[in-house]
């Protein structure tokens, strides 16, 4: 994907193809699945291209349609979307690209606030990403039967 397509672009791209899903891919169990992100990126972002290639990765084995897939960033995971997305247009097309596929990208509001960052300086992100606490959600998740991952 070469251009920004955004989460609000590909709502009805995402409708489309789960709507085009056989009905037996659509029965089953959904996997639910956390990854939490609380590192900085590195030298080079190097950290989070890595975290969103495994994401990549994972999703395909997973059934279209079947997953309930969250990124929970609190601290420095935030700067994901705060530099390394605003940054460079190759982590920006992944991180489009996991929205579309239905991939959810949680955000802290407590980093936020302690860190005086306002909403607007995180790509493609809304109040509607955000989560009172990423620890909090992590451990709610969890009692929700959600698996959880930290690389």
């Amino acid at each position: 994907m070469n251009r920004k397509l955004g989460r609000r672009g590909g709502l009805a791209a995402l409708a489309a193809a789960g709507a085009a899903l056989p009905a037996m891919a659509q029965t089953g169990p959904v996997e639910k699945i956390l990854y939490h992100l609380n590192m900085p990126g590195g030298e080079e972002f190097a950290y989070y291209r890595q975290m969103l290639v495994n994401v990549q990765n994972h999703l395909t084995v997973l059934t279209p349609g079947r997953y309930d897939f969250r990124i929970i960033m609190h601290g420095p995971g935030i700067n994901l979307l705060r530099f390394g997305a605003r940054s460079d247009p190759q982590i920006a097309a992944t991180v489009d690209e996991l929205k579309l596929a239905g991939v959810r990208f949680e955000i802290c509001r407590i980093t936020l606030q302690r860190g005086n960052i306002p909403l607007e300086q995180l790509y493609d992100a809304s109040e509607d990403d955000l989560v009172p606490s990423g620890v909090g959600q992590i451990a709610k998740l969890q009692h929700q039967g959600f698996a959880y991952l930290k690389i």
